[in-house]
C-alpha cells in the first residue's frame, strides 16, 4: 500500500560504522513493523516497545536510521541521522521517497533507557565476592583453546556513534574520518591497557583488584602482554562480551592464579573483580614461542615500525620480537603480522577500493576543477550477473594544480605505467610533463586493467580531453604495442600535426643491451638520441 511502510527495527545490537558500504546496523533478530506515514513520533515508539515485547516503562532512548548517498560510478554510501520528534520523523519518511530505487524498507536502529531494576540486578551481580559460587557456574572450555575462540564486540553506544556520524554535508570528509581519536597519536606506549583513571599497580607489574580498562580488547592484550613476558600462560574458562575468566592452565596443581574482569556498565570501563595474585608455578622448558604471542599481539607490537616502514622485511619483523619478547617466532607468523599490521594502520584491500569513489567525491567536492572518471562493470557469481552491483574497472584522474601547472610546462608530455603487486592486479598509469627548471611535474594518473589497447585508449582519451588540450605536444613513451594501436585509433588526437609521438632514449638503450651485450655502446646510443 502506498500510504504504509516497513520499518526494519534494529535492537540490542550494534552499529558499524566502516564497512563497504558506509554504515551498517546489526542484532540478531531485527523485528520487521508496517506504519502508516501519518504515525507519529510517540506513537511509533509505543508501537516498536509492543511489538519487541517490552512494557511502556522500557523507554526508548535513542533512534537513528541510515539513509543511501549516491556517489561516483553508481556505488552507494550509507549516513545516519537522528529521529527526535515529529518534523525529523517526515524528514525520514521524504528521503525513503527520494530513494526508494534503492532500499526497499526503513531501516532503524532503537536503543532503551536502562531501568532501576536493570541497575539494581546489574550491581548485585557484580558485588558477589564468592569465589566459589563464581566458579561454580562455569565450566573449563576446551583444554588447549585461547580466547579469541569466544571474542564478543560490545556494542558502541548508539547515541555517540550517531552524534559522530550525523553531518549535513556528507562529503566534507569520509564518515569513518569523523570518529578518529587524534589525541591517541600521542598517548603514552601502551593506552590501551588503562583507562585515564590511575590506578596503582602492585610491585613487580602485577595486576590489582580495581584495575579500569577502557575496553576488552585492551583486557586481553594486557593479559598476553602478562603472560608472554613472564613466560607462563592461562587457560580461557569464560569469555562473554561482558566477563573474561581465566586461569593458570597448572591451577589446583600448585599454582592458584587467576583473574576475572567484568564490563561495568555504570562505569564505561572494564574491572578487574578477583585476582589471586602472581603465578607461583613452576615455568616450563624454554621455548623459541609461546602460545599466547600469536600474529594479532606481534602486530599491535609492530605497528609504529610498519606505519614507519611499510616495506620493512620479515626478518626485521622477526629481530623486533625477539628484542621485545625475547621469543623466536617463525617466518610465517612474522608474515602473517606483518600483513594484519598493514591492514590496521592503511586498511584492508578491499575497504581501500570501496574507498575510493568517497576519496574522489570529496576531492571534487573541495576543487570541483579536479577531473575524475570511472569506468565499472558487470559483477558476476558464477556465470550469473548480480543485479544492483558495479565493479571498478577503470579510473583515471588529475588534480587541478596538475592541470593548471601543465599551461606552464614545456610541451611534452611522458606516460608510462608500472604493475600493482598487491592482492589486486592491475597497471597504474601516470603522464608527466618538465616545467622551465627541468623539474618533473606529474599531470594524470590511471588504474586499469593492465597495459592493454583498451586502457590506453582510455587514459590517452581523458589525457587529451581534460589536460593536454594544446596542439603541437610531443608524446615520449617505450614501444609497447598497445600504446602504439591506441594512438592509431585516437582519430588523430596523437597524431601530427596535433601531437608527435616519439620513443623514449632510455628504453632504447635498455633494448639495445638486451640485444647486442655491449655496454660500452649504451652512452653512445643515448648520445645519439641527444643529438
Amino acid at each position: 500500500m502506498v500510504d504504509r511502510v516497513t520499518v526494519r527495527v534494529y535492537y540490542f545490537g550494534q552499529i558499524l560504522l566502516q564497512t563497504p558500504e558506509g554504515v551498517r546496523f546489526s542484532c540478531e533478530k531485527p523485528l520487521d513493523i508496517v506504519i502508516p506515514f501519518t504515525i507519529s513520533f510517540e506513537e511509533l515508539k509505543g508501537v516498536i516497545c509492543e511489538k519487541i515485547g517490552f512494557e511502556i516503562s522500557k523507554k526508548i532512548s535513542c533512534m537513528v536510521y541510515r539513509y543511501p548517498i549516491p556517489v561516483f560510478g553508481g556505488f552507494v554510501q550509507y549516513q545516519t541521522k537522528y529521529v527526535t520528534d515529529d518534523s525529523s520523523m517526515q524528514e525520514m519518511f521524504s528521503m525513503y521517497f527520494e530513494s526508494r530505487g534503492q532500499i526497499s524498507v526503513i531501516e532503524l536502529y532503537v536503543e532503551f533507557e536502562q531501568s532501576e531494576v536493570d541497575r539494581n540486578i546489574e550491581e548485585e551481580e557484580y558485588d558477589s565476592d564468592s569465589e566459589e559460587e563464581f566458579e561454580s557456574n562455569y565450566e573449563a572450555v576446551a583444554p588447549e583453546g585461547e580466547e579469541d575462540q569466544g571474542d564478543g564486540v560490545v556494542a558502541p553506544n548508539v547515541g555517540d556513534v550517531a552524534h559522530a556520524l550525523a553531518n549535513e554535508d556528507p562529503f566534507e570528509e569520509p564518515s569513518f574520518m569523523r570518529v578518529l581519536d587524534l589525541e591517541a597519536m600521542h598517548a603514552p606506549e601502551f593506552p590501551e591497557y588503562m583507562s585515564a583513571v590511575e590506578i596503582p599497580m602492585v610491585a613487580d607489574g602485577e595486576f590489582a583488584i580495581g584495575m579500569e580498562f577502557s575496553s576488552r580488547e585492551a583486557v586481553m592484550m594486557a593479559v598476553k602482554d602478562y603472560t608472554i613476558r613472564r613466560g607462563v600462560d592461562y587457560r580461557v574458562y569464560e569469555s562473554e562480551p561482558l566477563t573474561f575468566y581465566a586461569k593458570c592452565t597448572q591451577y589446583g596443581s600448585g599454582c592458584d592464579w587467576l583473574i576475572r574482569v567484568s564490563m561495568i556498565s555504570r562505569k564505561y570501563c572494564w574491572v578487574i573483580r578477583r585476582y589471586n595474585g602472581s603465578h607461583t608455578c613452576t615455568r616450563a622448558t624454554i621455548s623459541q614461542d609461546h602460545s599466547k604471542l600469536d600474529s594479532n599481539t606481534i602486530a599491535e607490537a609492530i605497528k609504529p615500525l610498519v606505519e614507519a616502514d611499510p616495506s620493512i622485511k620479515v626478518k626485521s619483523v622477526i629481530a623486533e620480537v625477539q628484542s621485545k619478547f625475547n621469543y623466536t617466532v617463525s617466518y610465517r607468523k612474522a608474515w602473517l603480522a606483518k600483513q594484519k599490521a598493514v591492514e590496521k594502520i592503511f586498511g584492508g584491500w578491499e575497504a581501500s577500493y570501496e574507498a575510493l569513489p568517497i576519496w574522489f567525491q570529496a576531492m571534487c567536492n573541495k576543487e570541483p576543477s579536479a577531473i575524475v572518471h570511472f569506468e565499472t562493470m558487470s559483477a558476476y557469481q558464477g556465470d550469473e550477473e548480480v543485479t544492483d552491483i558495479r565493479v571498478l574497472h577503470r579510473v583515471f584522474w588529475s588534480y587541478y594544480p596538475c592541470i593548471r601547472a601543465f599551461r606552464h610546462c614545456k610541451p611534452v608530455v611522458q606516460v608510462d605505467g608500472t604493475h600493482l603487486y598487491g592482492k589486486y592486479k592491475g597497471c597504474l598509469l601516470v603522464a608527466v610533463s618538465q616545467d622551465g627548471n627541468n623539474n618533473i611535474v606529474p599531470i594524470a594518473f590511471a588504474i586499469v586493467e593492465g597495459e592493454t589497447s583498451d586502457a590506453w585508449h582510455f587514459f590517452l582519451s581523458n589525457l587529451r580531453q581534460h589536460v593536454v588540450t594544446r596542439d603541437g605536444v610531443g608524446l615520449i613513451s617505450d614501444r609497447h604495442e598497445s600504446i602504439n594501436a591506441a594512438i592509431a585509433r585516437s582519430n588523430g588526437a596523437w597524431s601530427p600535426p596535433r601531437a608527435f609521438h616519439m620513443f623514449c632514449i632510455r628504453h632504447i638503450e635498455s633494448n639495445f643491451l638486451r640485444k647486442f651485450k655491449a655496454p660500452y655502446l649504451q652512452k653512445l646510443v643515448v648520445n645519439i638520441g641527444k643529438c
